[in-house]
């Protein structure tokens, strides 16, 4: 209550999964939460360390009310952005959503996410998560043999949200599904492709995941579903769960 805004400066290796659980763990959010790094130390003559701190502060000040990363002159939503470069100054990107800030000569800012219900901390994490990403030739006795260890499962699918179905060349992951629902273990699907989301009634193999239980992620980053199943699997459970994985709880998912 004391203080109008806030900044964490942070390692960019793990910026974008931080303001996720930020993002999630902080509901009813009334003040700008706002994380920054560097690309170069500060101690060093061409840092932008200074400039990113600077705007962020800024950003702290007069920005939308919500968690958000800023870099190189940018204000991104911190639940949407992911890390896209390592020898440049734009480390980051928003590939689904415009930003909410750009910091030139002025400052300008949108509005941001509309506060809903009273400010509270959920601060609540269940770590036991695994991210599968698709590839041709996945052996799938090995996520198989993954899922009795697991309380949730991101699946990083190709496109839309497709998977390999081929009995006959025995590479299917039809089998991930149903095992993942007997013994009940959500299923979230993502897109591989940065742009753009996951549409599980569009292609057979989507359709088959859908049945069987199968979570669409829609155009929410790879790291932005893990850590809200993480987070999710931390206070629901069953249809609760499935409703909160679904919906936008952060502004995360379109």
């Amino acid at each position: 209550d004391d203080f109008d805004g806030f900044v964490g400066t942070y390692g960019t290796d793990t910026m974008a999964e931080t303001a996720c659980a930020l993002s999630y763990m902080l509901p009813g959010l009334r003040k700008p939460v706002v994380l920054t790094g560097a690309q170069r130390p500060l101690g060093e003559i061409r840092t932008d360390a200074r400039l990113n701190l600077i705007d962020a502060v800024t950003s702290a000040l007069h920005g939308p009310r919500e968690v958000t990363v800023c870099f190189d002159s940018k204000l991104l939503r911190g639940n949407r952005v992911r890390k896209v470069s390592i020898a440049e100054y734009d480390a980051f990107e928003s590939p689904n959503h415009a930003p909410l800030g750009v910091l030139g000569v002025d400052a300008r800012f949108g509005r941001g996410l509309t506060p809903r219900g009273r400010p509270r901390l959920l601060a609540g994490i269940e770590p036991r998560v695994f991210l599968l990403r698709v590839f041709p030739g996945l052996d799938p006795q090995i996520p198989l043999s993954i899922l009795p260890r697991v309380r949730g499962l991101v699946l990083e699918a190709y496109g839309a949200g497709t998977f390999p179905t081929n009995d006959a060349l025995g590479r299917s992951l039809t089998p991930v599904f149903s095992e993942a629902r007997r013994l009940g273990v959500p299923v979230m699907v993502v897109s591989q492709a940065p742009r753009n989301g996951v549409d599980l009634t569009m292609y057979e193999s989507g359709a088959k995941a859908r049945r069987a239980g199968a979570v669409s992620g829609g155009d929410m980053t790879v790291s932005a579903a893990v850590v809200k199943l993480m987070h999710g699997l931390a206070f629901h459970r069953g249809n609760a769960l499935r409703d909160y994985l679904e919906r936008s709880v952060a502004g995360e998912r379109s």
